[in-house]
Parts: structure tokens; sequence; C-alpha cells
């Protein structure tokens, strides 16, 4: 019995799980999702803006040096 490992019985016997359950773990990974997704979208947008602000600034420095 002390060799017996506990995490194997988990899930057994399979059981089927309530649709209302189903609907709200789907509903919160879609919510998850689009924020993600939204977050991406505006942290991505920032950080090429910002790259090419840096890179017009030094190629304006490299023109004006010459």
């Amino acid at each position: 019995m002390e060799n017996e490992n506990p995490f194997k019985k988990i899930g057994l016997p399979q059981q089927e799980v309530p649709e209302d359950l189903k609907k709200k773990v789907m509903d919160d990974v879609n919510t998850v999702k689009f924020i993600l997704e939204v977050t991406s979208l505006f942290s991505s947008n920032y950080a090429s803006t910002i790259e090419s602000m840096f890179k017009t600034k030094s190629k304006i420095n490299n023109d004006t040096k010459q």
C-alpha cells in the first residue's frame, strides 16, 4: 500500500461533467483569450512604435553629423 501512487486514482472512474460547468469554463477561457489578444495587440504596437522612433532619431542624428 505504501508504494501505491495516489495520483493514478485521480479522475477514475471518469464521469461526465455537467453542461453548466463546461459552459462556465469555456466562457472563462474565451474571456482570458480575448484579454490576451487585446493586450498583445496594444503592447506589440507600442513596442514597434517606440522602436521606429529610436531608429528614425538615430538616422536623423547620423545625417546631421555628416
